[in-house]
């Protein structure tokens, strides 16, 4: 009877669909930044603190049309625009994408998310930290303060990323096959 029930579990497990993607964060070497707060510039004590995501995205079904992603930050649906986070192609840094290009099996991409505020004070912190002569006083729409690349970022300042992993942050795959079928793969974002 033993046997028998793990006969049943192997099959049962064996049996799981594949998902179409294949998604695996890894480490990014990006360079997090401070940015100006253009969404909501009437708040005048936080500051947008970027830190970089990379995810190696692998696609595993032959039958998929599109492959679209979102992000979902502190509980909200983020837009792809400026304002919010792009996503870029690691390999083509300069121009946002919208959707995965299915040409290629494996792809790693880079997502830099902006709506993670950190107080001013803790931002003067990091400036001075890092040795930037920068001021955030002052900084407009185009405006970024460099600090230092994200894996590193991550090793030192552990009290911000625990601050940012409190909350259920993901990236979200909308995959549309042929024939109209649409699944949702979800991965939860660990900062």
């Amino acid at each position: 009877m033993k046997y028998i029930n793990i006969l049943v579990i192997f099959f049962l497990v064996s049996c799981k669909p594949e998902e179409p993607v294949s998604v695996k964060e890894i480490i990014s070497h990006e360079v997090v930044t401070i940015l100006p707060n253009v969404k909501n510039p009437s708040i005048k004590d936080s500051i947008p603190l970027s830190v970089p995501i990379e995810f190696e995205i692998t696609i595993t079904s032959s039958n998929l049309k599109t492959l679209d992603l979102f992000c979902i930050i502190n509980g909200k649906r983020l837009l792809d625009d400026f304002l919010d986070y792009q996503v870029y192609c690691k390999q083509k840094r300069f121009r946002p994408i919208h959707t995965l290009d299915l040409s290629s099996k494996k792809t790693t991409i880079i997502i830099k998310e902006r709506n993670h505020l950190i107080s001013k004070k803790d931002a003067f912190e990091l400036l001075k930290k890092y040795n930037v002569n920068q001021s955030l006083e002052n900084l407009k729409f185009g405006d970024t303060i460099k600090l230092i690349n994200a894996n590193k970022f991550k090793m030192e300042n552990k009290i911000i990323i625990n601050e940012f992993n409190r909350l259920n942050d993901s990236l979200v795959f909308r995959a549309l096959f042929e024939g109209g079928k649409m699944i949702l793969v979800k991965k939860k974002i660990n900062w």
